[in-house]
């Protein structure tokens, strides 16, 4: 599979002016670039695997062996749904960000298997293989434990050090950072809200927030420690070469947030805030924040937190559309997402995609601080022909000074 070899550098188009890395930062610093960067798949270029296969075969791109079956993901086992990108589509679509982890120095081998072909993951979750995700399964591992010794201490939680590697890391970086790419630091694993409910259960979480408020805390600081432990493994490698640092907790429903602001201010931002500061002590690169769903309730306090960038702005969701958010937020946050992943790219033709480009564009473009891409990853359902119109329509129309 190709790859960015070494001396290999960004193509500055005809009609062009600046490398990726200087566009996005332009971009980020909300100015306006010589066009409007793209992303591929929504959450830092990962893309659902039957629609990257179908891309594959509609452009004449050979599938390859590493592809079919991917382990060592950055952050987990992701042979079920997505795949790492070929650099010949990232250059096809002029995709200027180039996504670098942390990652498994080891093949992957379930903690635990279960009669019902579950298993117990290398981070320490239930997880059972569905026709499209890697599903969380119940029980989930935490949720029937009540002692609080016993779920601080349960032997799956991850140990950064042990699992995980950072080796090669720092030259992965540099070398794509010289070649004028914007480098981007995957999120290790999901944010102190996903990875205790994923541990604990949904439910249970929940109860302990309002019940068990002791058992809530130790686990939200439990994760929060292991997210900085592995942040910390990761910037001191390539601090100095990010452009943008992910970070993923989905806090959002399809037309509300998960948790009241209260609620949310209580027990989720002060591990937020804590672990964003973290990231800003140790790069300048941007806070690129993937929450998916209607967050935003939340967005004043990520802009307090140190949220630069906020993904995925699914425009189905009510409170999420992009030229209010622009009004609102849009001198203090950027904005990544906002093409239609529920209704046009999988049911639209390529015109509708064309104009849904144009839409977010004409929304969010002005005076920098967008980035466009799918409201969420690419689903199977997508047709490789939508997937071309939405970055050819990026390139066409994206062009500043925007005049769509």
């Amino acid at each position: 599979m190709e790859t960015v070899s070494r001396g290999e550098k960004a193509i500055i188009y005809p009609g062009e002016r600046y490398t990726p890395r200087e566009r996005v930062w332009k971009i980020l610093e909300h100015q306006e670039a010589d066009r409007v960067p793209a992303e591929l798949g929504g959450c830092l270029s990962f893309m659902m695997k039957q629609s990257y296969f179908n891309l594959k075969h509609f452009l004449h791109l050979p599938i390859f062996f590493k592809e079919i079956d991917y382990w060592p993901g950055g952050t987990h086992y992701t042979s079920w749904w997505t795949t790492p990108i070929d650099e010949k589509i990232y250059r096809r679509f002029r995709i200027d960000f180039r996504p670098v982890s942390i990652r498994f120095p080891r093949p992957f081998i379930p903690q635990k298997l279960l009669p019902d072909n579950s298993f117990i993951d290398e981070c320490g979750f239930h997880r059972k293989a569905g026709e499209t995700y890697l599903e969380f399964a119940t029980p989930y591992p935490l949720e029937q434990m009540d002692n609080l010794d016993e779920i601080i201490n349960d032997p799956y939680w991850p140990d950064p050090e042990k699992d995980r590697s950072v080796d090669g890391l720092d030259r992965k970086a540099k070398r794509l950072d010289e070649a004028g790419y914007a480098v981007c630091c995957v999120a290790p694993m999901g944010g102190p809200f996903e990875a205790a409910w994923q541990r604990r259960g949904f439910n249970k979480f929940l109860e302990d927030i309002y019940f068990r408020p002791h058992i809530a805390n130790a686990l939200l600081d439990k994760v929060t420690k292991i997210l900085i432990q592995m942040y910390g493994m990761m910037l001191d490698q390539i601090g100095d070469y990010c452009t943008l640092v992910g970070v993923g907790d989905d806090m959002g429903a399809q037309t509300s947030g998960l948790l009241s602001p209260k609620t949310y201010r209580d027990f989720i931002k002060p591990r937020h805030k804590q672990i964003f500061d973290f990231i800003h002590k140790k790069t300048a690169g941007k806070i690129y924040l993937h929450s998916c769903g209607d967050v935003e309730m939340y967005i004043k306090d990520y802009i307090e937190e140190g949220v630069n960038v906020l993904n995925p702005v699914q425009p189905e969701c009510p409170d999420m559309g992009l030229e209010s958010l622009k009004k609102k937020y849009g001198d203090k946050m950027a904005f990544c997402g906002g093409v239609s992943s529920q209704r046009v790219l999988p049911r639209g033709t390529p015109a509708d995609v064309e104009a849904e480009v144009i839409r977010v564009i004409k929304a969010g473009a002005a005076g920098g601080g967008l980035i466009v891409a799918p409201g969420h990853v690419i689903q199977p359902e997508v047709q490789p022909w939508n997937v071309c119109a939405l970055y050819d329509s990026v390139i066409k129309h994206g062009r500043y000074p925007i005049a769509v």
